[in-house]
């Protein structure tokens, strides 16, 4: 007898891009800051990378002081770990991303994320390469167009 696999939300993968871990670790996030990105790395939706809340749900659902969510949505984008969006916040799919049994678009996920950050006026500071399989970092978070 073959057993279904249980999949809970319907995720059926999820990809940290594992240098990641190297930014995470130098970023000076502070345990607020953690339990921020990883509520929003929870609940984003897997074909947009997008979590749809606002601060406000953010602190009540994890019990936090607004102005704490507020400091470390601030820090998260300073970080370019996230990125605000019209509805929500978007996690930057260069360094996570979600997907069902089917394939996911990540190249025009990381486009999006992008157009974000030049809308803004920054410059990219992350981009996976697939071809080589790492993730590059820019200096002082600057790139040539």
């Amino acid at each position: 007898m073959v057993k279904k696999r249980r999949t809970g939300n319907g995720v059926y993968w999820g990809a940290f891009v594992l240098e990641w871990f190297t930014h995470l670790h130098s970023s000076n996030l502070n345990s607020t800051d953690y339990r921020v990105l990883f509520f929003l790395c929870e609940k984003m939706k897997d074909d947009d990378n997008t979590a749809y809340l606002k601060q406000k749900e953010i602190s009540e659902v994890l019990n936090m002081d607004k102005g704490n969510v507020s400091k470390s949505v601030k820090k998260l984008r300073e970080e370019q770990f996230i990125f605000k969006n019209k509805n929500g916040f978007m996690i930057n799919p260069h360094l996570f991303y979600v997907a069902k049994g089917r394939s996911i678009d990540r190249e025009m996920l990381r486009e999006e994320f992008d157009d974000l950050i030049y809308k803004a006026g920054l410059k990219r500071r992350f981009n996976m390469n697939e071809d080589e399989h790492r993730l590059e970092e820019y200096p002082d978070k600057e790139e040539s167009h």
